[in-house]
């Protein structure tokens, strides 16, 4: 089968610009979600969406197919972070975040897969993280969230995958991104980070990851190429989770 589009979502930045890099470097039709237009011009378009607006976005995974062809692939990258204190709970940023890094991919996800199946061929590949399993103080909602994304994967391959739709998720652990940026430092950069993580051993490769480091996967299991591997959840995290 010619693979058809391929859409990744947050693909203004970090890894989802990084993943739609490299589709589109491999010959792949890549449409780009985001909710901010990037800074500098694409080689792909780039849709402004806030994925927040769950309501809206099967109707705007339909526009996509229709406008741009049959989908092949859907990479569901987009996040965001907020750092929950249970004792100050809000419960509308807890359901922002799960809206945008949960809800959306999940119903994109859905959407797609129907689409695909109907074709006999799809691949759908989430990004969520190793705090899917590893928890952390603030961590409340995010991973919460990135939890259940993991689960809704497996859920989805079981349910799709006898019709030629498979699915799965790629989860880092430290990632140079703007996600990793607090109050305007980059994480991955401090004392702390490098005492704890790389001087203390706890990341064996010793540095965090770039976002390209994560496309080659993720273009591979997003690929004809990917015939047999569906419902797994894939540490790329340096090492990271083998210390614990």
């Amino acid at each position: 089968m010619t693979e058809g589009t391929v859409i990744v979502t947050g693909a203004s930045n970090g890894i989802g610009r990084a993943v739609a890099h490299r589709f589109h470097a491999d010959g792949r039709t890549v449409v780009g979600i985001d909710r901010a237009v990037p800074g500098e011009s694409t080689p792909y378009p780039v849709e402004q969406f806030d994925l927040s607006e769950t309501k809206a976005v099967a109707e705007l995974c339909q526009r996509l197919e229709r406008d741009h062809g049959p989908l092949s692939a859907l990479v569901n990258v987009a996040g965001i972070y907020e750092a929950i204190d249970p004792a100050a709970f809000s419960l509308d940023a807890y359901r922002r975040m799960l809206a945008v890094d949960l809800d959306a991919p999940i119903i994109l996800s859905v959407t797609a897969a129907n689409f695909m199946a109907e074709r006999g061929f799809g691949r759908i590949v989430n990004v969520t993280s190793i705090r899917g399993d590893f928890a952390e103080r603030g961590g409340l909602a995010y991973d919460t969230a990135k939890a259940g994304l993991n689960q809704a994967t497996r859920t989805l391959a079981l349910e799709f995958s006898g019709r030629g739709v498979l699915c799965n998720a790629v989860a880092p652990g430290f990632v140079e991104t703007a996600m990793s940026m607090i109050d305007g430092v980059l994480e991955t950069t401090t004392d702390e980070f490098r005492r704890f993580y790389v001087d203390g051993g706890r990341i064996p490769t010793g540095r965090a990851a770039q976002p390209h480091e994560l496309g080659g996967l993720i273009a591979w299991l997003a690929s004809s190429d990917n015939t047999y591997v569906t419902g797994q959840v894939i540490r790329i995290d340096g090492g990271l989770s083998a210390s614990f």
